[in-house]
Parts: C-alpha cells; sequence; structure tokens
C-alpha cells in the first residue's frame, strides 16, 4: 500500500514537470565582475561613497580610493552609474566571462 502510494506521488510529480523547460533549451547567463573607479571629471581625483549601479540588480559603494567592485554583472553591453550629493555620471561598457575589467566613471556636478 505504501509503495502504491508513493508511486502515485511519483508519477503526479513527473506529470508536473513534463510542461518544465530545460535549462539547457533556456540558456544559461554567465557573469563578470567589474571593478568601477568613480573620478571628478574636472580635476581626476577618487570620489569616494558614491553609489554605484549597473541595470537594476547589482549597486556599491565606492571605497575611499574612489573603487566598487561589482559581482554577478550579466554579461554583454552595460551601462555603469555612479552618483552622490551633487555629482553624477556614467559609463558604457561589454562584460565578458571570466574578465575583471576596470571601468571608470568620470562624474560631474548636476
Amino acid at each position: 500500500m505504501r509503495s502504491v502510494i508513493l508511486a502515485s506521488f511519483l508519477a503526479l510529480g513527473l506529470a508536473g514537470l513534463a510542461g518544465c523547460p530545460s535549462p539547457n533549451s533556456i540558456g544559461v547567463q554567465v557573469f563578470g565582475t567589474v571593478t568601477v573607479r568613480c573620478v571628478k571629471f574636472s580635476y581626476g581625483s577618487p570620489v569616494s561613497g558614491a553609489l554605484v549601479s549597473v541595470g537594476s540588480t547589482d549597486t556599491g559603494k565606492s571605497d575611499a580610493n574612489g573603487n566598487a567592485v561589482l559581482t554577478q554583472v550579466p554579461a554583454g553591453a552595460e551601462t555603469f552609474i555612479a552618483q552622490t550629493t551633487g555629482l553624477k555620471g556614467s559609463q558604457s561598457a561589454t562584460i565578458v566571462q571570466g574578465a575583471n575589467p576596470d571601468v571608470t566613471v568620470q562624474m560631474q556636478p548636476i
């Protein structure tokens, strides 16, 4: 009796999965890690404490040297935005899996 019930649940579970796509058929998202350097446009000096974002998935704050490390950035063309009180900037870059590019965002007064 117990094995009949177990077999029934197994059959129902497999039937429920029949409509699910295979991960191989939908593709696998790849990611990269990016170091974003925030600098003032006029002087090139580092901007600490800037909020750095890419898309809506990843954010970080720049350190005392103006650097923010963003992980899990989707591969492909992305735009990095940095902002803090009175300053804002953006820079586009193409992200490749396994690479760790440096992106410099020149921030200007807003």
